[in-house]
């Protein structure tokens, strides 16, 4: 239980310092002030995208490596690297 009371304060306090680096950010950037809830917004469809693509890239993984038997690192490079660089790119844009 106290794993799990551990894990969810661990998250509130991720999201929230997520969403006051993304308004420092656009701030910085001279871009409009956006409110609370706007970068919460964006910060939870971001954490919301980045657990799919996660999720897509080890089901492919396992189907690439354990059903067509490709070796470890060439598996894991057509599944897992593209999902990173592209939650990497929508991370920077979100900040700029």
């Amino acid at each position: 239980m106290m794993i799990f009371i551990g894990g969810l304060i661990e998250w509130i306090v991720d999201f929230v310092t997520d969403a006051w680096l993304v308004r420092k950010r656009r701030s910085l950037n001279k871009r409009a002030d956006t409110s609370w809830r706007g970068a919460g917004a964006d910060v939870a469809f971001l954490d919301g995208l980045t657990v799919m693509l996660s999720a897509f890239a080890v089901v492919s993984f396992v189907v690439l490596y354990f059903s067509l038997e490709l070796s470890f690192g060439l598996a894991f490079f057509v599944s897992a690297v593209p999902v990173g660089l592209y939650i990497a790119y929508r991370w920077i844009r979100l900040m700029t």
